[in-house]
């Protein structure tokens, strides 16, 4: 997120909010984004964090196969709360072996009909792909809005 990278795991609790600039094509987009907590506790908040969402990742640890658990749930509660968004589903910890089931994530990622993009943050591999793809369904989805009007 700032190309710094934080050796420690940390689990969000709540919510933490990050601000990002990402340059697309002619377009400077500035990205509010909200880093949701998974856990059951915050389902109800979660809900209210997806108003108004232009876009969204859901990022899973390559290590850890809990943290695909209730992807389904998740994104389809997005959708209900936002119509369909451009989506990115994120494998994190790349440069780790994986405990993840070969070809699951391509199959939520095709389901969802999102762009799959495995990342490290430690590695610096891919994270500013991710949020560039990210931004530019963002644009392409507004400026299609907007020429319907």
């Amino acid at each position: 997120m700032y190309n710094s990278f934080e050796g420690e795991y940390l689990t969000t609790i709540g919510t933490d909010i990050h601000v990002k600039t990402v340059d697309v094509e002619d377009v400077r987009i500035k990205l509010v984004i909200w880093d949701i907590g998974g856990q059951k506790d915050f389902e109800q908040l979660r809900r209210a964090y997806y108003q108004n969402a232009a876009g969204a990742f859901f990022v899973f640890d390559t290590t850890r196969p809990e943290t695909l658990d209730r992807i389904h749930q998740w994104i389809s509660v997005l959708y209900e709360v936002t119509g369909t968004i451009p989506l990115v589903l994120v494998e994190n910890k790349i440069d780790l072996d994986s405990k993840i089931k070969p070809g699951y994530a391509e199959e939520i990622a095709k389901k969802f009909n999102c762009v799959y993009v495995r990342t490290s943050a430690k590695e610096d591999m891919n994270v500013e792909e991710a949020f560039l793809t990210l931004s530019r369904q963002i644009l392409t989805q507004a400026r299609e809005k907007f020429t319907m009007v």
